[in-house]
């Protein structure tokens, strides 16, 4: 019997999610993926966040063990609205899979499993990512859908180069 590849990350996984995470963002063409000062700071968020109930990664693991593929999901706090009269949403990201474990389902079970973690231990509404071309196909296939109103993004140029965190 092969063994179950598909585990929740823990907080000392960090190192390799900032490794799949900087894969996912040259996929999409984000400069900057080697600077050690975004990468020191995410080791640092993944090792606090993956300890409160508030965020979820589902890691892929190969036949050696090592970590191949991730899916990573978060609840938002928001006011009700009449879509989500609980408030409570979520955001899924960090879905990527290393090249050579590509196109076997990987990428799939991580969502599948990070999709049942909303549903049965969170009080999520719904949920929303930003899908690359790529990965929209995945999506579609869970339900994800476009919607009417596009997001729209601001840069904050801070003067100083502080990073703040709440």
């Amino acid at each position: 019997m092969t063994p179950n590849p598909i585990r929740r990350a823990q907080p000392s996984d960090a190192p390799v999610l900032v490794t799949l995470r900087a894969l996912m963002f040259e996929a999409m063409g984000v400069p900057g993926v080697d600077e050690a000062r975004w990468r020191e700071a995410a080791r640092a968020w993944f090792e606090r966040e993956l300890a409160q109930r508030h965020t979820c990664v589902v890691l892929a693991e190969d036949p050696s063990g090592a970590v191949v593929a991730s899916a990573m999901g978060r609840l938002r706090y928001e006011a009700p609205s009449p879509t989500n009269p609980g408030g409570v949403s979520g955001i899924v990201s960090n879905v990527v899979t290393l090249p050579a474990a590509r196109h076997q389902g990987l990428a799939r079970a991580c969502l599948d499993e990070l999709l049942a973690w909303f549903r049965d231990e969170t009080d999520a509404g719904q949920l929303e990512l930003f899908a690359t071309g790529e990965g929209a196909g995945l999506y579609e296939s869970f339900g994800f859908a476009p919607t009417d109103h596009p997001a729209l993004r601001l840069r904050v140029p801070r003067t100083d180069g502080v990073l703040r965190r709440p």
